[in-house]
């Protein structure tokens, strides 16, 4: 049999094993503060989580538990239950290992060549020519801008995110103005696009996916795209005839990458000639080229959208009637005693829906401790009353989507032995019910929609007035309901 354990049930567990061996009352007193349970409705928990304890274990408890058990038997029986070692024990995934090894060592190359590049960074002296201090000042970047220069390094570049650094080449020729402007700029275009920042989350998605190829070919062409972007932003500031000298500029540079770094953009003309090509092919958008993109880009989104609504219209008679399902669930019913011994019925219902109970209406049977069906005057204040096998109940209380029913209760039962101040009902004699069951007839909502129990008739016609086995009885809670909305 699967064992499952419910909202409620996993609330006792949870606090239990938090708390650790103590008794059942002290375990009441925190739920009620917790839950605002009362003291039965935690006893009838604790008993249920026993008995889906021993099942799970494969044993069976050969004595009643008491009305107030002891939760350190609930904290044995649980871990007679884990010691049990199982059938076969999960190894982790040998692909699960090979990808966090891959995963490591890419993470370390990219940590490794930044923090080394960024050491190597830290000797560049801050330079001080004239036309460095001009730049510097016409530029309207909020962070903290500086240029520096380096004999490590043989191709200008940018590094650093909220205090961004141009590092160039420490044989810089700071008299060439026309190409100085080009560099600087494109490295500026870097700083203002938060490139950096670009490059760090392509890396990171590259550790993550280092087996895939196609994640290898979208780091590079990313990393294209960038230089490539940043080539357009200048030619667009200094206008379209500056094209053929800022090409030249990426020829005079003669520079290679230095290495796969993550947030690190430089003026690298890997990929020159293609790079040159952009620029000299780039031009400025026509009135007609716009309206040709905006038309595709209408053109192919109203096709997708046409496509998802026809699939969307297909799917709504593909979808199973269980899409809409969920349900409520009986946790337990229990024969309990008041302070004065007189026997109630006491059952704890959880709404597993999203819309607000309003009003039930379920009919219960009782079953003495051999599993006998019994004929109990239900309604024994009614001196009119005749006794039946089933009682159907009607209750009127709210009950909040995902919310249980803490005390749904005390439907008294009648104990000629103990209420004597009561008229004798039948022949007086003492209350025989040891089980009950209950059954959902119908469920009214907030809404006014109305469930009624498709279920209802078959589960009369099995148990009302038949020989019912105590295993079965014993097995019944928790008791599910499906509830199926209309579209």
């Amino acid at each position: 049999m699967d064992i499952k354990l419910f909202d409620s049930e996993l609330k006792v567990m949870s606090v239990l094993w938090r708390e650790g061996d103590t008794t059942a009352k002290h375990l009441s007193d925190v739920l009620k503060e917790e839950t605002g349970w009362n003291m039965n409705t935690t006893y009838t928990l604790i008993k249920r989580c026993i008995k889906s304890v021993y099942t799970l274990a494969n044993r069976s408890i050969s004595t009643a538990v008491s009305d107030k058990p002891k939760a350190g038997d609930l904290v044995s029986a649980t871990m007679q239950a884990l010691e049990q070692p199982p059938e076969s024990t999960p190894s982790v995934s040998v692909w699960f290992v090979i990808w966090c090894v891959g995963m490591i060592l890419c993470a370390s190359f990219f940590v490794t060549a930044y923090l080394r590049c960024r050491v190597e960074f830290q000797t560049a002296l801050p330079v001080s020519h004239p036309y460095a201090a001009k730049w510097l000042q016409r530029q309207t970047v909020k962070r903290r801008l500086s240029i520096r220069q380096s004999d490590k390094i043989s191709t200008p570049l940018t590094y650093g995110i909220w205090h961004p650094v141009i590092l160039m080449p420490k044989d810089t020729d700071w008299e060439n103005l026309n190409l100085l402007q080009y560099i600087l700029s494109h490295e500026c275009v870097h700083i203002e696009r938060f490139d950096a920042i670009r490059k760090l989350i392509t890396a990171a998605a590259l550790c993550v996916h280092w087996f895939n190829p196609f994640v290898w070919m979208m780091y590079f062409f990313f990393n294209r795209d960038i230089e490539l972007c940043c080539d357009a932003l200048v030619i667009r500031q200094y206008g379209e005839k500056s094209k053929s000298a800022y090409a030249k500029s990426l020829i005079s540079m003669e520079a290679k990458k230095s290495g796969l770094l993550p947030i690190i953009s430089n003026f690298s003309i890997n990929a020159s000639q293609e790079r040159i090509r952009a620029i000299m092919t780039t031009r400025k958008p026509t009135p007609a080229m716009v309206t040709a993109s905006c038309l595709i880009v209408f053109v192919t989104a109203g096709l997708f959208a046409t496509s998802a609504a026809a699939s969307a219209a297909d799917n709504r008679y593909d979808i199973p009637a269980a899409s809409n399902s969920v349900s409520i669930i009986h946790e337990s019913a229990d024969i309990l005693y008041y302070d004065n011994g007189y026997p109630y019925v006491h059952d704890i219902l959880t709404n597993h829906t999203d819309k607000t109970i309003t009003e039930t209406q379920y009919c219960m049977l009782a079953y003495d401790k051999n599993g006998s069906p019994l004929k109990l005057f239900w309604n024994f204040l009614d001196s009119s009353a005749q006794s039946s096998f089933e009682n159907i109940v009607q209750s009127s209380e709210n009950l909040l989507p995902t919310h249980t029913e803490q005390y749904r209760g005390g439907w008294s039962l009648y104990d000629g032995e103990k209420m004597t101040d009561f008229p004798q009902i039948g022949d007086g004699g003492a209350n025989q019910a040891a089980y009950i069951l209950i059954c959902l007839k119908q469920v009214t909502f907030e809404d006014a929609s109305v469930w009624i129990n498709p279920d209802y008739e078959n589960w009369l016609e099995r148990y009302a007035g038949k020989e019912t086995s105590t295993t079965q009885l014993q097995e019944y809670y928790p008791h599910e309901y499906q509830i199926l909305f209309p579209k």
